[in-house]
């Protein structure tokens, strides 16, 4: 495939989309048009995307989406959408997609191809070369010592791979993307005189640099205790990051945020929920706006909203396959939205709204 064919026919031109990402950074505090890309259904999938206000209002419903229930979105940044279709078991098939050019294109296989006893992936941009990449990482079985690190670059058209860290995979979770940085769970077996534990950690890939990065947890996050799990999302529209601790059996949550990007000494935990009546406690998907947090249900997957502060819920009506929040930003030109979206009344988006997406 011919690698500026590909580039041009997703993005149409890679110096726009810099100078475009710098100047939606500046925006980003000032901007109110957030809105939330929602996947809807078991059989027959819709996709829209949702106004983030009071009533989480439906903007527009997506007419071009290239692939179906088989697939799961991996990330999404600056205009395009990261597929994963993990319905054939060994071989991991990955698209990239921007809807609202109505473009697709299917990336090269990996060059390592098995069935991974663990697999997480993480997509983001790197400003410094105008290119998108894809970190892809692996553990062949549970008694493996090492993982398996493989890294695609649009411009380039391949993967290569990559020396492995020396830490092990926490989960199979997509890495959230913030600061031009990948981020996932991560661990490492500590020999106490002879009595093993994991030490948690958070790692970071950084796409300008290609390098790993550390970046260490509260002290009370770093062991955790039995039948209890942590996660990163994202925190304060891509500027942070914060992390998930949920309690055994689903019971309850902390919720622990790096107000400063890079800082340990900024680890606050902010909030302590517990679960809603007899369900466990939902899954937190991220932050709104306003502070209140997306949360999914685990029994009939429902997507609410919760204030933290005073526990209120809203409910929004929305019940099948959601997306966790992930930031993206509409990089397309607005002559290039015009008749690509068809909205709730008819209008035609005239906007660079930010765009989150409901996992």
């Amino acid at each position: 495939m011919c690698v500026s064919k590909a580039w041009n026919s997703l993005i149409k031109n890679p110096y726009f989309i810099s100078s475009h990402v710098s100047h939606q950074s500046k925006l980003r505090r000032t901007n109110d048009n957030n809105l939330f890309f929602v996947m809807t259904g078991r059989h027959e999938v819709e996709y829209s995307l949702h106004s983030d206000d009071q009533e989480f209002r439906k903007y527009a419903q997506l007419e071009y989406i290239p692939f179906d229930n088989h697939h799961s979105i991996v990330g999404a940044c600056n205009g395009l959408l990261c597929l994963m279709d993990f319905q054939f078991s060994f071989d991991s098939i990955f698209i990239l997609c921007n809807p609202i050019i109505r473009k697709s294109i299917t990336l090269p296989k990996p060059c390592l191809s098995s069935l991974p006893y663990k697999i997480s992936v993480g997509f983001g941009f790197d400003s410094a070369q105008n290119d998108y990449k894809l970190l892809k990482i692996t553990k062949k079985g549970v008694l493996d010592k090492y993982v398996e690190v493989e890294l695609y670059s649009l411009k380039r058209n391949c993967w290569k791979i990559l020396a492995p860290p020396k830490y092990d995979l926490y989960s199979d979770d997509f890495m959230v993307y913030v600061n031009e940085t990948v981020h996932w769970i991560a661990y490492e077996r500590v020999n106490n005189e002879g009595s093993y534990s994991c030490k948690l950690l958070i790692l970071g890939f950084d796409m300008r640099d290609d390098v790993f990065k550390e970046i260490m947890l509260p002290e009370r996050l770093r062991n955790l205790p039995h039948q209890s799990e942590i996660y990163v999302v994202p925190y304060d529209e891509l500027s942070s990051i914060a992390v998930i601790e949920l309690g055994s059996l689903h019971a309850e949550c902390d919720i622990w945020v790096m107000k400063k990007y890079g800082v340990i000494e900024t680890w606050t935990k902010m909030y302590s929920l517990g679960k809603l009546g007899t369900e466990p406690m939902p899954r937190v998907l991220g932050f709104r706006k306003n502070g209140d947090l997306m949360l999914r249900t685990y029994n009939n997957l429902r997507l609410v909203s919760r204030d933290p502060e005073s526990n209120e819920i809203d409910y929004f009506g929305i019940q099948g396959r959601l997306y966790t929040l992930t930031y993206l930003l509409w990089s397309v030109l607005k002559s290039s939205l015009a008749g690509r979206i068809r909205l709730r009344y008819g209008r035609i988006l005239t906007t660079l709204p930010k765009v989150c997406i409901c996992r």
